[in-house]
């Protein structure tokens, strides 16, 4: 005659049981003599299960926003133009410009706050020359924007 299953949450990683908030069925005496009273797995009622499912959809539902928000923020940026101007005396420039610049500035424009590990300068270094420069701003791991710095000189 097989044993009875029983559906548990596993609470913790468990060798060759399962992963942590997998939902498997084990064996009923496997259940109560070891896993239940060791605090590793609970049993799973219709009311818990009911539960995991919405949490698991109201989740799903989150991510979802939040990547919608982040490609309103792709399109939003994309593409934009950023202008700074650096002082240089005797054919030296003072100063650049770093990833906290930039983000300060994003910010005051667009009211989007960056991390500094968010912005990726070109080839990684300040912006110490006049230009135009590519520069990347990480929305998500999936979504990132494109903006362009365009940096002068200020001769004075």
């Amino acid at each position: 005659m097989p044993a009875h299953k029983i559906t548990v949450e596993i609470l913790s990683d468990i060798a060759h049981i399962g992963r942590k908030w997998a939902i498997i069925e084990v064996s009923a005496p496997q259940a109560r003599n070891s896993l239940i009273p060791g605090w590793l797995a609970r049993e799973i009622t219709p009311d818990r299960l009911a539960k995991i499912e919405w949490d698991k959809k109201k989740s799903q539902d989150q991510a979802r926003q939040r990547l919608e928000q982040a490609f309103e923020i792709q399109r939003q940026l994309d593409g934009q133009e950023l202008d700074f101007t650096l002082k240089w005396k005797w054919k030296k420039v003072f100063g650049w410009l770093d990833e906290h610049t930039v983000g300060t500035r994003v910010n005051e424009k667009y009211n989007i706050k960056f991390e500094k590990k968010d912005i990726k300068l070109p080839n990684g270094v300040h912006i110490k020359t006049a230009g135009r420069h590519l520069v990347y701003l990480h929305i998500t791991r999936d979504t990132l924007a494109k903006i362009f710095i365009t940096v002068t000189i200020d001769e004075k």
